[in-house]
């Protein structure tokens, strides 16, 4: 018997840890949001967050400049960058700008690794996997609230050295209410 279509996501740890509690119904609607954050500052923390931040503070012509696109292109996540563009087009600047940016790139990351995980259950499993998976997903995503995870890297709580990670339940007592 297969550990479940979780298991071979061509995803990051992280992302495979939120599909998992998606998947299984032993782990509740909670357990599955507090997987949510973790995976989003796990992703987010890699994004050129300072670059961006200094690029949105200072003139905003900048952004646009040669060195600037070639300094941010050579890291790997990309919604962040063009997340800080779409605000800058819409007339942001500093530190609104950067807000929105944080915003518009967890809302942006949320709706890619979703559509990545469902569309893999469809594949690996049935239509009714998917759904459930799909379901559970979504209730997570409205639970979370993407202006205070913005707010906390605004503020640098999220550490690039101390890696968030989930609680792992090990004990008689933590495990499923019954």
């Amino acid at each position: 018997m297969s550990d479940g279509p979780h298991k071979s996501l061509p995803m990051r740890r992280h992302w495979k840890d939120l599909a998992e509690r998606a998947a299984k119904a032993a782990y509740s609607a909670d357990e599955v949001c507090e997987a949510l954050p973790v995976a989003l500052q796990r992703d987010l923390r890699e994004a050129p967050l300072t670059a961006i931040r200094d690029i949105l503070s200072g003139d905003q012509g900048s952004l646009f400049a040669n060195n600037e696109i070639e300094r941010l292109e050579s890291v790997a996540c990309n919604v962040v960058i063009d997340c800080a563009i779409q605000a800058v087009s819409g007339g942001l600047t500093g530190e609104a700008a950067y807000r929105a940016t944080l915003e518009n790139a967890c809302e942006a990351q949320v709706r890619s690794q979703f559509r990545s995980v469902e569309e893999h259950y469809h594949r690996e499993a049935s239509a009714r996997s998917a759904r459930y998976v799909r379901d559970r997903l979504d209730a997570a995503r409205q639970q979370c609230d993407f202006k205070t995870m913005a707010s906390a890297f605004m503020l640098g709580v999220q550490s690039r050295r101390g890696a968030a990670h989930l609680p792992r339940y090990t004990g008689l007592d933590e495990g499923p209410s019954l």
